[in-house]
């Protein structure tokens, strides 16, 4: 019978801080993006989404006045939001003390 070999530095690095943050941040944006495109009438919540998507929904300041921009700035936020999220699951994520050099030695 063949025993599953266990595969070196298979197991993920526990960095309890970041992945708080990530899973938080994470299902925030979740809710934001979802209750904007539920109830896009409310400012307050346009403003917690742009507030929360930033730097990236400055794009938002691109946009014209224009049928569909609704659809686009959604997108846009929920795209801001992704990059955020992935940031910081890549900060979670990442092994401790590995970091690259800066420059060769």
């Amino acid at each position: 019978m063949l025993e599953a070999m266990p595969i070196a530095n298979s197991r993920l690095p526990h960095r309890p801080g970041w992945s708080a943050a990530a899973s938080i941040y994470t299902v925030a944006g979740a809710v934001c993006i979802l209750g904007c495109a539920l109830v896009p009438e409310s400012d307050v919540g346009m403003l917690v989404t742009i507030t929360g998507g930033l730097p990236w929904s400055l794009s938002l300041l691109t946009l014209g006045l224009s049928p569909g921009v609704a659809y686009t700035a959604l997108l846009m936020l929920a795209g801001s939001w992704a990059l955020n999220a992935a940031l910081l699951w890549w900060l979670a994520l990442r092994r401790p003390g590995h970091h690259t050099p800066s420059h060769p030695a």
